[in-house]
């Protein structure tokens, strides 16, 4: 059945997918004057970003804070004209350790040197002494996540010392937990670095190309470097641009109002069913209606894997390349919790009462040691939910009171290693039901008293997740971030300069390189390329025009 003929007008790109990503793509080319449209499937925009209401009164999204944000991508859409506020918080994270000890991620440096020093004598310079090893072999690779990654070829002609080899070898072939063992003494140091290589994957801190993603930010920082003091990158721990007032759902308002302005266009509850493509190339969409909307870009915020998988027609790419697609790796593993709670929960015992609430009030990990990961690993790699799992939370209501009705807080937690395929069994209700309970009493371990304090809880499966966010396989950042789906191999090899096998149709999500989570960076890249392209095309075609005209006048 041929899709049915409609009157809309032409547009020169159509994004597939309100997401952040998808937003950024679209606000920069319709600044660059293209007339742009964005269909999102979903009633509301922003994907796992965008502002879910759990219970009445109760706001969040699935994502809970924007470290990541690209301050570069915030002044060009003019964010905080367009109604955007953060919220300084300090401290940023908490994390309690296995030893009984904690660690609170002050603002303040000497805080956290402090901190680490009383771990083992010397970690506090041995702990910066890694992240600015870091830093050294990034400057060296060269490579900037503000455009497409080069070739492995290319990237190693820049490994041209011993000492270069030796650093290529930990981080793409070695774990992050090797690692921190390599650089820090105590269990409490090593901890706070290995989380940092297996959150949102399906690996543990023993999993080789694990210290991959440790190098995202050296990498943004050696390609533009920071203009202020205040550069969320600069803070070694989490860099942070604080939390944003009304939740993270206000980044998505925000920049749905600077594509607007900018000439964009944005409808919401159109789930796009294919992209239309002729002689090769992409010229449209259709939806699930049977509309159909035309322009020579189609830029996709979806999973890549499901781009070319479930929205192209047949034929409309070889088949070799078909089953390389199929072969790509999701192995998602997230779950979401969301709680009602009728008191403010209560993580540690500060110097002060202001100090205790401070400490409620920031991101906090149940991730107290090596062991601790690399065993909730071990389970899920196995195809069952880990029975002590990682966990990453937060209580917005406690930095905006807003976000919860009075007398109640919200606390919004993203567990790891509830794997999407299940050895036994579905992921029922059931099975839902009873891993979020088991995560329940390992959090009441760490927040005394929490599961006597929850008035209502809500709990998300990865086969949840994939239903209502298009999350494939639960994966929240569109395949692992690990050494073997990253750079020129995201989302796979031949295909990471955010051009599909398509003429006309670009990848745009965080499907594509550096990856990420709420930094808006893909989004950047991608709309940068499409222009770059269409730029060329057209002075291609001026050339051919000139060149024609001068053969007939001679």
């Amino acid at each position: 059945m041929s899709p049915r003929s409609t009157k809309h007008p032409a547009y020169d790109a159509i994004v597939i997918g309100g997401g952040h990503n998808g937003l950024v793509s679209a606000f920069y080319l319709a600044r660059a004057g293209r007339r742009v449209l964005v269909l999102e499937r979903r009633r509301a925009l922003g994907g796992p970003c965008g502002t879910v209401e759990y219970f009445p009164g109760h706001r969040s999204s699935i994502t809970n804070s924007t470290g990541s944000l690209e301050q570069t991508i915030a002044a060009d859409m003019q964010l905080e004209r367009h109604g955007l506020r953060f919220i300084s918080t300090d401290p940023t994270l908490f994390t309690r350790f296995d030893t009984g000890r904690y660690f609170v991620g002050w603002r303040d440096q000497n805080r956290v040197r402090e901190q680490l020093a009383s771990f083992a004598k010397g970690d506090e310079e041995r702990f910066f002494g890694l992240l600015a090893y870091v830093d050294r072999f990034a400057q060296a690779l060269g490579v900037s996540p503000f455009e497409p990654p080069p070739s492995l070829r290319d990237m190693l002609a820049k490994i041209d010392s011993p000492e270069l080899e030796d650093a290529f070898g930990k981080f793409f072939f070695g774990s992050i937990r090797d690692l921190a063992e390599e650089w820090l003494q105590s269990e409490e140091a090593r901890a706070l670095i290995a989380i940092r290589g297996c959150v949102a994957v399906q690996a543990g801190p023993s999993t080789p190309g694990t210290a991959v993603p440790m190098l995202i930010r050296p990498l943004s920082l050696a390609a533009r470097k920071p203009t202020s003091p205040d550069d969320p990158r600069l803070m070694p721990l989490r860099g942070s641009t604080g939390f944003p007032k009304g939740g993270m759902g206000a980044i998505i308002a925000a920049m749905a109002r600077a594509v607007v302005e900018a000439g964009g266009e944005i409808r919401t509850d159109v789930a796009v069913r294919r992209i239309l493509v002729e002689n090769g190339a992409a010229v449209g969409v259709e939806t699930a209606s049977g509309e159909c909307f035309r322009a020579p870009v189609v830029v996709s915020n979806a999973n890549p894997k499901t781009t070319l998988l479930d929205l192209l027609p047949a034929g409309a790419i070889r088949a070799n390349t078909l089953e390389r697609v199929r072969r790509i790796p999701m192995k998602g593993s997230a779950f979401k919790i969301a709680l009602s709670l009728d008191r403010p929960p209560h993580v540690a015992d500060g110097a002060t009462d202001e100090e205790t609430r401070q400490i409620a009030s920031c991101q906090f990990r149940i991730a107290p040691s090596v062991e601790y990961m690399d065993r909730a690993f071990d389970q899920a790699k196995h195809g069952v939910p880990s029975e002590r799992p990682l966990m990453w939370g937060l209580c917005p209501s406690m930095i905006d009171p807003d976000l919860a009705p009075p007398g109640r807080h919200l606390l919004s937690i993203n567990v790891w290693h509830a794997p999407y395929a299940l050895k036994d069994g579905v992921w029922d209700a059931a099975t839902r039901d009873a891993f979020g309970d088991r995560c329940i009493k390992v959090l009441d371990e760490y927040m005394p008293g929490i599961k006597d304090s929850i008035v209502d809880h809500r709990y998300m499966s990865p086969l949840d997740l994939e239903n209502e966010y298009g999350l494939l396989e639960g994966n929240v950042i569109q395949g692992d971030n690990l050494a073997g789906q990253m750079f020129s191999l995201r989302p796979m090899a031949g295909m990471s300069d955010y051009r599909a096998p398509v003429d006309g149709l670009y990848f745009c999500g965080t499907g594509t390189w550096p990856a990420g989570f709420v930094s808006g960076i893909p989004g950047h890249n991608a709309a940068h390329q499409i222009l770059s392209d269409t730029a060329r095309r057209n002075a291609d075609c001026e050339m051919t025009t000139e060149s024609e005209l001068s053969r007939q006048a001679g």
